[in-house]
């Protein structure tokens, strides 16, 4: 989830996962105003005002023929981002300052959790299911350049590999493949077994 930027101490990881778990119904409505919601999230994180390009690329992507999982990630990303302990925090505006300004930030940090978490695990547990709160609070922090407080970054590296969905369905297909070729050699291995034990029999 964490690119090559460097990652500025930020927030304790309970402090997102208490907000997710606070999360309103209302942010996992299919009727939710998704596109209405971004921009006034945009408004407030900075005064930034979208231009007509930009309302109507929000339109696009988060507009009622957008997956649904990809209006429900932003929703909850809209809600989790506007923590005031999280848009106060002295990384947070060292993140911005390099993302060139907290709208900025704040629309990177919602593409990428709807992009890159939202296909792989359902938004409805980033908010009711503790490893889902977990796992969508570490990649808002990675996706933010951000570490959570008192992390280090392998550590931080290293809990989030425990929680991805995607690096476990990588893993998993990975054992998966492992598995396959090791059965593909003990078949090989069993038929050249049988072929020699064939061949000593018809010389006697």
């Amino acid at each position: 989830m964490a690119d090559d930027r460097t990652r500025h101490p930020g927030p304790s990881l309970a402090t997102l996962t208490q907000r997710l778990a606070l999360t309103s119904p209302d942010m996992l409505d299919r009727h939710v105003g998704v596109p209405a919601l971004v921009a006034d999230v945009v408004i407030q994180v900075d005064g930034t005002v979208l231009d007509a390009a930009g309302l109507a690329w929000i339109d696009r992507t988060f507009g009622p023929d957008a997956p649904r999982r990809t209006r429900a990630g932003a929703a909850v990303a809209c809600w989790l981002l506007t923590d005031p302990a999280l848009l106060g925090h002295p990384g947070v505006a060292a993140a911005a300052a390099e993302r060139g300004g907290t709208a900025r930030w704040f629309l990177h940090v919602v593409m990428r959790l709807v992009s890159e978490l939202a296909h792989v695990r359902d938004p409805r547990t980033w908010v009711h299911q503790d490893t889902g709160r977990e796992e969508a609070a570490r990649a808002a922090l990675a996706a933010g350049d951000l570490l959570p407080a008192g992390e280090s970054e392998q550590e931080a590296a290293d809990r989030w590999q425990a929680v991805s969905t995607a690096y476990r369905e990588v893993a998993s297909r990975a054992m998966a493949e492992e598995v396959r070729r090791a059965e593909e050699l003990a078949r090989a291995l069993a038929e050249k077994r049988a072929k020699e034990a064939a061949a000593q029999y018809s010389n006697y």
